[in-house]
């Protein structure tokens, strides 16, 4: 008998022709409401009305082509995938010029760009601040050359081919701000010209659009150049990513406070059971004695009867009572010798462990041994790590308190409110809440500090806020593995939103404005200076940089990814270096060859444009 069930072939080519007909009702829905549009009676084509709405509603269309950046990302060819990142700037890209060829021009608030730009770099300062310091520590010579020689070598190739080109007032500037990705040398080179042109309207037209292609076509290639740089001189980032992570980790099995994981569940090795006092051993004896019989575990609650009884040192057990302690699994073996069976009841064994932080700050606790501390207030706690100063120490019943450390236990809730009062100090828990005022103050102090004038070389510049929010956002969580009630809660859940949306959407509105200026470039007769422009001064320095940072300075692969991604001012770089690592090591890097480079191609184009 013949099957009637359709094949896999007949199943996929119908999910083909469904996802086509919700793709064309959609068009045709979409051109039903854009009819009375002013903007849609101009377009052409078929998807000319649809562009004119979707340029009516910014918002769905940003987030619409974030959510196809994402889907685009995730596909994967030949064991290669472009990533969220790259996939959202072409797509952006395309669906820009692909209106502009149809007579619609994508205009996206450039403030939410500057937002989520300013929410993706504090997000990055927050997770990379506790290990920002050992790796400058270790590598800071490598990071400044590699800060001063990309940029600088892109200045001089500038130089050469203004001469070659014989470009017009405001095209070098503006390649070479566009082909490093470097905002703040836009404003430099307008203000030169606004001083020395008197704002004349075609040199800052050129600067502009020179600026937007340039900008464009480099985010697009370095993205790109990013995921095949290492594999060209073979190396493999992930590994030795991961193997940089391990070596700045050694000697510290658990993670800072502050930072992500920190308070994840401990208490694997811990167990509590519940025992019925049948053993005559244990009758009459007070909770006193047996805590001092039985140190290694802590006793969270003894019913008799319907009754739970308060927890004193004077109370005497009686047999048929119930107790339960918790504490390692070999330590019940010991208990069960002395009180009597264990009880299966799963309620009774509920007592709430938890891992918390508390720091010692009260005279109870500064200057005690850690043996005594337990021994009284803390008993029946498990201390996992003790951190000093943002560092993990070793710590025994010898170990002396200091006002300041960071005690990580964990223990019943009864048992930690008690260890609080004698350490003095607010319990930090897990939680799921952000800190608003945290954030919030972090970004406008950022942005504030990056709007600080430097004297240099009789300019007054700035770091800008990018600069700005990226160190703020390393101290507050340098600070916060020091004393982790400063600032808190920021869980990482919350963080990694605040940057993977935060980078994506700035991408995706960079990318949906800038079709315009494109195509302004292909009619002006400009393209070919400023594509080729582009192309040598934006491509060749990352390369020699790596050369230079792998065969000079012997580099790990990750940390020069991420100091390449700073010397070349592209944050979206880096996030592709954290995809291909699977790591935070590249963010390590970052910071001190961004800093320096944006300053360095300020400058330059301060100089391109004065020479004009």
């Amino acid at each position: 008998m013949a099957s009637t069930a359709p094949t896999s072939n007949q199943a996929h080519a119908l999910r083909l022709a469904a996802w086509a007909g919700l793709i064309l009702s959609g068009i045709l829905l979409v051109r039903l409401l854009a009819r009375d549009l002013p903007s849609a009676a101009k377009a052409t084509g078929l998807l000319g009305p649809v562009f004119a709405f979707m340029a009516n509603q910014p918002f769905v269309l940003l987030f619409a082509t974030v959510a196809a950046g994402y889907a685009l990302g995730r596909v994967t060819v030949l064991r290669f995938n472009l990533g969220a990142t790259a996939a959202t700037l072409i797509i952006g890209l395309g669906l820009s010029l692909w209106a502009s060829l149809r007579g619609v021009t994508f205009t996206v608030p450039d403030f939410g760009s500057t937002l989520f730009f300013n929410l993706f770099m504090f997000a990055v300062g927050m997770k990379v601040g506790p290990q920002f310091l050992s790796g400058l520590r270790r590598d800071a010579r490598a990071f400044i050359a590699l800060g001063l020689l990309v940029p600088l070598l892109s200045a001089g190739l500038m130089l050469g081919l203004r001469e070659v080109f014989h470009l017009a007032p405001g095209l070098a500037p503006g390649i070479f701000a566009g082909a490093n990705t470097a905002t703040p040398g836009l404003g430099a080179a307008k203000d030169v010209y606004l001083r020395q042109h008197a704002g004349d309207p075609t040199v800052l037209a050129n600067l502009s659009t020179a600026f937007a292609f340039g900008y464009c076509v480099s985010l697009v290639l370095f993205v790109l150049m990013m995921k095949v740089l290492p594999r060209w001189f073979g190396r493999d980032v992930k590994k030795e990513a991961k193997a940089y992570q391990r070596e700045l980790e050694a000697g510290a099995a658990h993670a800072l406070p502050g930072t992500a994981n920190a308070l994840a569940p401990d208490a694997a090795w811990l167990a509590v059971r519940a025992f019925k006092l049948e053993y005559a051993e244990a009758v009459g004896q007070s909770l006193a004695q047996l805590r001092e019989r039985f140190p290694e575990v802590a006793l969270e609650r003894v019913h008799r009867g319907e009754q739970t009884l308060e927890l004193t040192d004077s109370l005497r057990l009686q047999r048929d009572d119930v107790v339960v302690v918790s504490g390692p699994l070999w330590a019940m073996v010991r208990v069960t010798q002395v009180i009597g069976p264990e009880l299966p009841d799963v309620k009774l064994r509920e007592v709430g462990l938890e891992t918390v932080e508390v720091v010692a700050q009260t005279e109870r606790s500064v200057g005690r041994r850690v043996g005594d501390l337990l021994h009284k207030e803390g008993h029946g706690f498990y201390i996992n790590a003790l951190f000093r100063g943002g560092v993990e120490i070793p710590h025994g019943p010898e170990t002396v308190v200091r006002r300041g450390d960071v005690f990580r236990i964990t223990g019943s809730q009864l048992r930690i409110h008690q260890l609080a009062e004698a350490l003095g100090g607010r319990v930090v828990r897990p939680s799921m809440t952000t800190d608003i005022v945290t954030l919030a103050l972090g970004l406008s102090v950022g942005a504030f500090l990056g709007t600080l004038p430097i004297p240099l070389f009789g300019l007054n510049l700035s770091l800008g806020s990018a600069v700005g929010l990226l160190l703020t956002g390393i101290v507050l969580s340098t600070l916060r593995t020091r004393n982790p009630r400063l600032g808190g809660p920021f869980p990482e859940p919350a963080r990694q939103l605040l940057e993977d949306l935060g980078l994506n959407v700035f991408i995706a509105i960079t990318a949906l404005n800038a079709g315009a200026g494109v195509i302004q470039s292909v009619r002006a007769g400009v393209l070919v200076p400023i594509a080729v422009g582009t192309l040598v001064a934006g491509m060749i320095p990352p390369v020699i940089g790596w050369m230079v940072g792998q065969y000079r300075h012997h580099m790990n692969a990750g940390l020069l990814e991420g100091a390449i991604a700073g010397a070349r001012c592209s944050s979206p770089g880096l996030r592709t270096a954290q995809e291909d690592t699977e790591s935070t090591v590249p963010a390590l890097s970052y910071p001190v060859t961004f800093a320096i480079s944006n300053i360095v191609v300020t400058l330059g184009c301060y100089l391109l444009a004065s020479l004009d």
